[in-house]
């Protein structure tokens, strides 16, 4: 959709007690950053939300925590029930805060938009460690 080329590839995260402060993909340490993403929802159409990400700058993976993202788009569509919704990709600073204003227009967006290189999903099983030293019986 997307004129922009692609950039990143997404990954939503599900877990909740899980942020992923090394990278799902090479494990490199991943960088907070606040960026623009262009959101269908099924409901009215296109969101741009201003949504504060995990980026890994070694392999240009986003991470965004999917109970966010579902709570930012169900204040907007007004339900309890969040929409139906699937990130599309990002769009730069400044069509977001014009969108802001209602002052951007769909061919915009378009223009200054990059789709996603990717969809991953992660999984995650947590890992245990001892925490006393005391021997077996």
């Amino acid at each position: 959709m997307g004129a922009l080329p692609p950039r990143y590839a997404f990954v939503p995260n599900p877990y909740r007690d899980a942020g992923f402060m090394k990278c799902p993909r090479c494990e490199a340490e991943t960088r907070v950053r606040k960026l623009s993403l262009v959101i269908h929802v099924d409901q009215f159409g296109l969101l741009l939300l201003g949504k504060t990400c995990r980026l890994c700058l070694a392999c240009q993976t986003l991470v965004a925590h999917q109970a966010e993202l579902d709570r930012a788009v169900g204040a907007v569509a007004g339900g309890s029930i969040c929409p139906t919704y699937v990130v599309l990709g990002t769009v730069d600073r400044r069509v977001w805060r014009r969108g802001l204003d209602g002052r951007v227009e769909l061919d915009e967006v378009k223009r200054r938009m990059a789709d996603f290189k990717a969809y991953m999903r992660v999984d995650y099983k947590p890992v245990w460690h001892r925490t006393s030293e005391e021997p077996d019986s």
